[in-house]
């Protein structure tokens, strides 16, 4: 008898524990699975959602560098009446969008942290497109200043665009599934681009001429606009029709189950070495990427001799192999953590090096190609579009490992000081290269860029974490209980 009731009470120590993770976790006995609900759920609709903006927005954003091609030349259309202008100060307009972009970026972080980001989204990205749809009549009207100020404006209302989204990865995208999540909205970025200049090229090259590249791509905004006011939500606490189950879910992966509104912690956040090594690869890589994507088409069109719609295809490819390269990418970097191949850590890291140092090899291969090489020039292209994307899962996505409760207030401050580089790029290249047919000034822009690009990754290997840092908030009272019990339970049973 003694045997059979020490016997239950092992049983019933073990039931108990077993009680306890399954609630903790979400967890489904039967099914031997975490119950994550419907296997399509609000999350996805956001991270949709999210990523049809940042087609939108990067559309806008990027169509310039082609169309400044045409707008500056009388030879891309048949149609006489299109317009075009004797402009010399093309990267002055290239760079005046970041001028504004990268002021509102820590306080669009603070706002949407504060407030909720859905209504700032959606009034400016309402401002970005009328911006966007006016700049022809600016052109025609007040010349160059008149693009520059719709520039402005559009810099102003996308400063807004990736602090409110990566607020919203903090609030909707689990911890197992970071990675995937994050590629896939940021895909975004890569189909915009892919759209914008092909579409633009296409656009200026035919009758209709390059005024309305800029109208159907804000006809598109406006169109997300609408889709986000009926479907866009801040989080899960406040979606309406979302599962208990995906609700319990994602607030339990993310430890904020208790919603609780802490004050935003300035001063562990700047005084943060791991915070500090994403900000320094985010340097080299934002000032890469805008010496390529804002750059690449006065380059292959003055130095490898490409006509616009060349241009244009040429453009795109890269965009195009690392948009594919993006899916592959966050799904590999989520399965080879979850499966515990690599740590977090170490899986940042790696990703990061092959981005980093692939791309400054490239750029070093690049700069010095003959302008007899013409077609190793777009190989080359190609090849650093494809290696991309493992920086979005290295330090891209570094600061939602650091602190997924404040997650849009470090981007701000990553974009903010980050995006310098894209104001700082297309000046150097005004400064650098007074001569856009001579590839050896040309070699000087892209050598920068190959040091930069070594410094951020070399920085960010040797002093980057993946800990969750203590001042993100703590964790929910309830499942700290939980874990406790579970403590207990575990020496009962092994007593």
């Amino acid at each position: 008898m003694v045997i059979v009731e020490k016997s239950r009470k092992r049983i019933s120590v073990v039931e108990n524990r077993k009680n306890i993770i399954t609630e903790s976790l979400n967890y489904d006995s039967d099914n031997a699975q975490i119950i994550k609900g419907p296997r399509f759920g609000c999350r996805h609709v956001q991270a949709i959602l999210w990523c049809l903006g940042l087609i939108s927005a990067m559309s806008t954003r990027t169509n310039l560098s082609v169309a400044v091609v045409a707008m500056t030349s009388n030879s891309t259309t048949p149609n006489p009446d299109v317009p075009y202008y004797e402009w010399k100060n093309t990267s002055l307009l290239l760079s005046s969008f970041f001028w504004s972009y990268i002021t509102f970026q820590i306080l669009a972080g603070y706002l949407g942290k504060t407030y909720g980001p859905k209504y700032f989204l959606l009034v400016t990205f309402f401002l970005n497109n009328c911006a966007c749809a006016a700049t022809p009549a600016a052109a025609a009207l007040m010349g160059s200043g008149g693009v520059i100020l719709c520039r402005v404006i559009q810099g102003f209302a996308q400063g807004f665009l990736y602090p409110s989204i990566h607020v919203m990865l903090g609030t909707w995208a689990p911890g197992d599934e970071r990675a995937t999540i994050n590629n896939f909205v940021c895909s975004g970025a890569g189909i915009g681009t892919v759209f914008a200049t092909l579409g633009t090229g296409y656009i200026s090259a035919s009758w209709w001429g390059w005024p309305y590249s800029f109208y159907i791509l804000s006809l598109f905004g406006f169109a997300w606009c609408v889709l986000w006011l009926i479907f866009g939500e801040n989080s899960p606490a406040v979606h309406p029709t979302i599962t208990p189950e995906e609700k319990k879910y994602i607030q339990s992966s993310l430890k904020q189950e208790d919603d609780i509104h802490l004050p935003i912690p300035w001063k562990k956040i700047l005084t943060c070495v791991p915070f500090y090594a994403i900000m320094v690869a985010y340097i080299g890589s934002i000032w890469g990427y805008a010496i390529l994507m804002t750059e690449g088409p006065t380059y292959l069109a003055n130095v490898m001799g490409f006509d616009v719609k060349s241009n244009a295809i040429i453009s795109s490819l890269p965009v195009l192999c690392g948009l594919v390269m993006t899916f592959i990418t966050g799904y590999m970097s989520d399965f080879v953590i979850q499966r515990k191949y690599l740590s977090t850590l170490n899986c940042r890291k790696i990703c990061q090096g092959i981005g980093c140092y692939g791309h400054a090899l490239c750029l070093l291969w690049l700069s010095f190609l003959s302008t007899n090489e013409a077609q190793q020039s777009v190989i080359v292209l190609i090849l650093g579009g494809t290696l991309g994307p493992f920086i979005m899962v290295g330090s891209n996505v570094n600061h939602l490992d650091l602190s997924p409760r404040f997650s849009g207030v470090l981007f701000g401050l990553l974009n903010a000081v980050g995006q310098g580089s894209s104001i700082a790029a297309p000046l150097f290249v005004q400064l650098l290269v007074p001569d856009t047919t001579d590839r050896n000034q040309w070699r000087t822009i892209f050598l920068i860029s190959v040091g930069l690009y070594v410094i951020g990754a070399t920085v960010f290997i040797v002093f980057a974490s993946a800990t969750r840092q203590e001042w993100d908030g703590p964790e929910n009272k309830e499942a700290n209980e939980r874990k406790k019990k579970i403590s207990v339970f575990s020496l009962t049973s092994m007593t």
